[in-house]
């Protein structure tokens, strides 16, 4: 898997922006409360399900409410999850339309795996990828549910695949317009060409080249 194919979305620039603002650059720095601290707001566990709490007042201050009874990677999954509400969304949920909450939804979960594994940090060598389980391997460095960690890697690696596939169809495009200049043809078909063209004379019919 070529990561140099990657392409960033600009959600995910503008984590990776929010990451670097605060000197957080490693899997040890992803720690929730620092996290939290970092962008203004706090964490406190109940036995209840998770969910965010803040007041669009320009204050940046928020609370995330965790479920006290998860295992920690499940809570920090949750964690990453609600952390998209406060910085990027607006208005109380329970009074927005279905269809706008589903948006909020979604676009929290892609959040997430933004969040919770962040491109510009993890790295491994070309052949790591067949040498280890890296879904596997990132839910045991980033500490988060092995499904989270599944959904990122396929994530990573259909978009690389895109891009692969962009790239081909470039390359393809080029090559099917060299090969229609006539001045990369080679000196048979020009050759046939020039005959056709002859043919075309002798019988009276014009032969228009723009």
């Amino acid at each position: 898997m070529d990561l140099s194919l990657y392409k960033m979305t600009p959600l995910e620039e503008w984590i990776t922006s929010k990451y670097l603002e605060n000197s957080i650059c490693t899997p040890s720095d992803l720690d929730i409360f620092h996290i939290a601290a970092s962008l203004g707001g706090e964490i406190t566990y109940l036995r209840t399900k998770s969910h965010a709490r803040w007041i669009d007042d320009g204050s940046n201050e928020f609370m995330i409410i965790l479920d006290s009874r998860l295992d920690e990677p499940s809570a920090r999954s949750e964690f990453f999850h609600e952390l998209c509400h406060p910085l990027r969304h607006v208005g109380d949920q329970q009074m927005l339309p279905r269809a706008f909450r589903d948006l909020q939804e979604t676009q929290a979960s892609q959040f997430q795996l933004y969040a919770a594994i962040p491109f510009f940090i993890f790295f491994f060598k070309q052949k790591t990828a067949y040498e280890i389980d890296v879904p596997l391997y990132w839910a045991h460095v980033f500490r988060v549910p092995l499904d989270l960690a599944i959904r990122r890697f396929r994530q990573i690696k259909n978009r690389i695949s895109q891009e692969e596939y962009s790239q081909r169809l470039v390359s393809y495009n080029r090559s099917m317009y060299r090969k229609a200049d006539p001045a990369n043809w080679c000196d048979e078909a020009k050759e046939m060409f020039r005959l056709a063209i002859d043919r075309k004379l002798k019988k009276g019919q014009g032969v228009v080249i723009r």
